[in-house]
C-alpha cells in the first residue's frame, strides 16, 4: 500500500501521463475534405477512384469523380488511386468543424501517347452566396438618382 501511494505521488509530480502532446488532435477535433478526381488527359471524371488520408480514412469517388473524406484533421496528404492511372496526391490543412475543398486531383493514365501533353484543369467552381431570406420574398425596386449634368425628363 505504501509503494502504491508513493507511485501515485510520483505520477502526479511528473504530470498527467494521459494527456496527449500539444500537436495531437483530439477525436472531436475533425473536419472534412472534398474534391474531384479527373483524368489529366481528358478532364473527364474518374469514377470509383480510391481516396485516402493515411490508411484509416478512405472514400470512393462517385460517378462524377466527387468525394468527401470525413473525420480528418490537421496537416494531411490526400492520395488518389485508380486502376490504369499513376497515383496523385494533394496536401491540405483541415481545421475543426470545417470542410476544405482541394479542388481537383488529376490522375495521369499509365499508358499515354508519346509526347501528348495533359490538359489544363477546368476552372474550380466557386459557390454562389446563398440569398438572404429578405431577398427571396420579393424583389425591391431601387431608384437611382439622376446623373449630374444629364437632362431631366419633362
Amino acid at each position: 500500500m505504501r509503494y502504491a501511494v508513493l507511485g501515485m505521488l510520483l505520477l502526479f509530480a511528473l504530470g498527467d501521463g494521459c494527456s496527449p502532446p500539444p500537436n495531437v488532435v483530439g477525436v472531436q477535433d475533425f473536419g472534412h475534405v472534398t474534391g474531384r478526381v479527373l483524368d489529366a488527359m481528358t478532364n473527364h471524371p474518374v469514377p470509383n477512384a480510391l481516396l485516402s488520408v493515411g490508411s484509416l480514412y478512405t472514400a470512393r469517388a462517385d460517378v462524377n469523380g466527387a468525394f468527401m473524406l470525413r473525420a480528418v484533421a490537421g496537416d494531411q496528404t490526400v492520395t488518389a488511386r485508380a486502376a490504369g492511372y499513376a497515383t496523385a496526391t494533394a496536401d491540405t490543412t483541415i481545421t475543426k468543424d470545417t470542410t476544405v475543398s482541394i479542388g481537383y486531383i488529376r490522375l495521369v493514365p499509365l499508358i499515354t501517347p508519346h509526347g501528348e501533353a495533359t490538359l489544363q484543369p477546368p476552372a474550380i467552381p466557386t459557390p454562389s452566396p446563398s440569398p438572404s431570406p429578405a431577398a427571396t420574398t420579393a424583389p425591391s425596386a431601387v431608384a437611382s438618382p439622376p446623373a449630374t449634368g444629364s437632362p431631366t425628363p419633362s
